[in-house]
């Protein structure tokens, strides 16, 4: 019979790429993406599967508590244990902490760790390859979860494996989040995944592992828990051992620097909705049941050269989804109280940006500063859509300054 994993549930990030929709007072995970639902309540949902996972361990901010325990709440999860951080300090003092502690119940504990910020819309499909990924741990090892790059991206780094057929393949590099052009070649070879950031290991195996790899960290990081303080299903790490912990990646301080590793494939509907494109791609399939921006929601404005909805709108900034017919192009404009941000999400965009003309696709972005001179257009037959995001003071339609407009609309808002 195989040994069920502990999940390890990472909850402390605040989803920069994502701002202004994810803030660092609500994060994307706890965000009612899905109705009432949040990525955070399907992910314990996810892991609520007796035959495979114990209860999670939770790993998050003192400031998220009143969150997770909402969570749990509406979910009707039970937890092992919620590690609250003092402060931030990265994925592999996050990963540590709670190995540490399960350890000193049962030294044989196998994990599981997963975000708790990314979409799976196949359940069935992801304990399939969580249970062959279970199967093929090596005791002395980690397995990754790779995912088949669909399409060329920027925004996630990539796993390079040997060339077989196998379920299981070895790992035999990391590669950074790459460049568009480096991308496109990057997805045309058979042995590169997407990282998913979920893996699974031996406990023991890892401790003994991190400590000869990162000696100082792996100190620090014990003495935080072993001077911690439990309060019933909360652990409270040491705060002044806490703050001497060098803020660092899992994947730097130990993936990196380990040569035993495998990865399994997980086909299952994944998506880490890291950024505005992930986010409206995932908005546009009709299966996700996605309601944070379901069409019609938002009243649509039409121009001459396209349309635009408002998508969501503070004091401090404004969102929109602006979508540009085929060879039609925006006024030549400037605004004085308010920067752009724009972000491609589909289609080929022809940016003026002052003296600077280039296209941008798919994953590009670009800042537009107050009183500079710019300019979208879409050049080709495909329609092109562009996230903005309005930072300012004022965000009204009479703060266009239009320079030049194809439409007859110069000197009028």
């Amino acid at each position: 019979m195989v040994s069920k994993l502990r999940p390890i549930v990472l909850a402390g990030g605040v989803g920069k790429r994502l701002w202004p929709l994810s803030t660092e007072k609500n994060p994307k995970q706890f965000i009612p993406i899905f109705e009432e639902f949040s990525l955070f309540d399907l992910t314990l949902q996810r892991l609520n599967k007796a035959s495979l996972f114990k209860k999670p361990i939770i790993v998050t901010s003192k400031k998220y508590l009143n969150k997770v325990n909402e969570s749990l709440q509406r979910t009707g999860i039970e937890v092992d244990k919620i590690i609250l951080e003092p402060e931030p300090k990265n994925t592999c003092p996050a990963i540590t902490m709670p190995v540490m502690l399960s350890l000193l119940k049962n030294s044989q504990e196998d994990f599981f760790v997963c975000p708790s910020d990314h979409y799976i819309s196949k359940n069935k499909n992801f304990y399939e390859s969580c249970l062959l990924a279970r199967k093929n741990l090596n005791e002395s090892g980690l397995m990754l979860m790779g995912i088949k790059p669909e399409h060329p991206s920027t925004e996630y780094g990539y796993i390079l494996t040997e060339e077989n057929q196998n379920s299981i393949k070895k790992v035999e590099s990391f590669i950074e989040k790459p460049d568009l052009k480096d991308a496109k070649n990057l997805i045309k070879k058979n042995n590169v995944y997407w990282n998913s950031g979920m893996f699974i290991f031996n406990g023991s195996w890892f401790l003994e592992t991190l400590k000869s790899l990162e000696p100082l960290a792996y100190k620090n990081i014990f003495k935080a828990i072993e001077s911690g303080k439990n309060k019933s299903k909360y652990f409270y790490p040491e705060k002044r051992s806490f703050s001497k912990i060098s803020s660092i990646s899992f994947d730097k301080a130990f993936a990196e620097k380990e040569s035993n590793i495998l990865m399994a494939t997980l086909d299952a509907g994944w998506s880490d909705l890291g950024s505005w494109l992930s986010l409206s791609a995932l908005q546009k399939l009709p299966s996700s049941a996605m309601t944070l921006y379901s069409e019609g929601l938002y009243e649509r404005c039409d121009k001459p050269w396209g349309f635009y909805e408002i998508l969501m709108e503070t004091d401090l900034s404004k969102v929109k989804l602006i979508s540009v017919f085929p060879d039609q192009k925006l006024s030549l404009q400037k605004h004085k109280h308010r920067t752009e941000t724009w972000y491609v999400i589909s289609g080929t965009a022809k940016v003026t940006k002052g003296n600077e003309r280039f296209t941008m696709q798919a994953g590009d972005s670009v800042i537009i500063d107050k009183n500079q001179i710019h300019r979208l257009e879409n050049i080709t037959e495909e329609p092109l859509e562009v996230i903005e995001i309005q930072t300012g003071s004022y965000f009204g339609e009479d703060d266009i300054v239009r320079l030049e407009d194809t439409y007859g609309r110069a000197d009028i808002y």
